[in-house]
């Protein structure tokens, strides 16, 4: 118990030390990005970006979890490891190339998109390395500090870049290009680690294995995908019915707020394998363990969350500038936001996923984004950056309470606290 608890810790540490580094290069970046380019064409830049986010989620599939959880349970088995592997890069290539030919459709039919489709087309290369970089095979080893090299890689390459290239506003298209050229390079570094610091040898992919992997990856693939839909379509949304300022406000915000939820990533892929483990081995192990880690994460949420709420004025003047203050309440709301989003993941991941309630998950968090989704329609119209803030807010609210209500109704917790009488 001891040396799984130290295992943790030492993952969690060293991949919270290097995310931190790894967001403030990447925030070093959006000071200079929104006072070269304004909020207009940062907007579109944002825009963009969560357009390809579709997509990213969609070469990731299942396999962020899946893929995790198939490689915690073969970590001493090599030929397993291989096959598993080739198996899934086999899925996120086919993955891959589906996703361009539909945003090669998107940019000839959309008339927003096709009025930038090389900005669209340039942001879409950051898929290469996202297919690349494999960061589910370093958590399902528990390796997590070669996760924080790739990104590391990717920051520093890309701010270079940006500083090297980004001079005027007419160069908001090398934004993208320089993610395309720092995900690829990082890519290339995380394929080779696999092979050449884990051992592993080409196994050629059996379309049967990739198919399971599809399959069985498909309620991962469809959670987050709906656990994230609200939050990239809220963008979306904003682009086209309050303009690409609107989407600069609230992109900003998004991303220093990004940078702070980065915090908390570290550890909840950190405690997801052992969480996993200690579940199928029993139920009371599991119980205490998560009683002692959620409070930990959950009030280091809550102490983010209030710093950000009061001193959210000073930080976007600091970091941002005047010309973004608009971007004030939206960082505020999404403060709220954070709390909402380290509960869910107790909740959710660390617990009704390591209890194989995927479906009733699944559910759960298709009733509450799309219940976000509707609020989007409802109130950017109205409040513009700030609805769409509010809309994340109280979908996330609202997912809160569905789990909530669900594992007390379902007696799933008082399952797992009389295993441990």
């Amino acid at each position: 118990m001891k040396s799984d608890a130290k295992r943790i810790f030492s993952n969690a540490s060293s991949l919270f030390i290097l995310q931190l580094i790894t967001y403030a290069i990447s925030l070093a970046a959006v000071p200079y990005l929104v006072r070269v380019l304004g909020p207009s064409k940062y907007g579109l830049v944002i825009l963009a970006q969560s357009l390809i986010t579709y997509f990213i989620f969609l070469v990731d599939y299942g396999y962020d979890m899946w893929g995790t959880i198939q490689i915690a349970e073969n970590q001493h088995d090599k030929k397993r490891l291989s096959a598993i592997f080739h198996n899934v890069m086999a899925g996120k290539l086919i993955l891959g190339g589906i996703g361009f030919i539909i945003i090669l459709i998107l940019t000839v039919s959309v008339d927003k998109f096709r009025e930038e489709r090389q900005l669209i087309l340039l942001s879409f290369g950051m898929i290469c390395g996202q297919i690349l970089i494999p960061s589910w095979f370093y958590r399902g080893m528990e390796r997590m500090k070669f996760i924080a090299y790739c990104l590391v890689s990717v920051k520093a390459g890309y701010l270079l870049l940006i500083f090297l290239t980004v001079r005027t506003v007419a160069d908001y298209e090398l934004v993208p290009a320089a993610n395309f050229i720092a995900y690829t390079l990082a890519g290339a570094y995380g394929i080779w680690t696999v092979y050449a610091k884990f051992g592993l040898s080409f196994v050629p992919p059996v379309f049967s294995e990739v198919l399971r992997g599809l399959r069985e990856g498909f309620i991962y693939f469809a959670k987050a995908m709906t656990d994230n839909f609200a939050k990239i379509t809220n963008t979306l949304i904003l682009g086209f019915m309050a303009g690409d300022a609107a989407v600069g406000f609230y992109g900003s915000a998004e991303k220093l707020m990004d940078a702070v939820r980065a915090m908390l990533s570290p550890v909840f892929q950190a405690i997801f394998p052992h969480s996993r483990r200690t579940a199928a081995r029993s139920k009371a192990e599991w119980f205490i363990f998560i009683k002692k880690a959620g409070v930990a994460v959950t009030a280091f949420s809550a102490v983010l969350a209030a710093v950000i709420f009061i001193f959210s004025d000073f930080g976007v003047r600091l970091v941002l500038g005047e010309e973004f203050m608009p971007s004030v309440p939206v960082l505020r709301m999404l403060a709220v936001y954070l709390f909402f989003f380290t509960l869910n993941n107790i909740m959710g991941a660390q617990t009704l996923v390591c209890f194989d309630r995927g479906k009733a998950f699944l559910n759960l968090t298709i009733g509450a984004k799309m219940l976000g989704l509707l609020l989007s329609f409802l109130l950017i119209p109205a409040f513009s950056e700030k609805g769409a803030a509010l809309a994340l807010v109280s979908s996330e609210a609202a997912y809160s309470l569905f789990l909530t209500i669900y594992i007390i109704k379902s007696g799933l917790l008082y399952d797992v606290r009389r295993s441990g009488m």
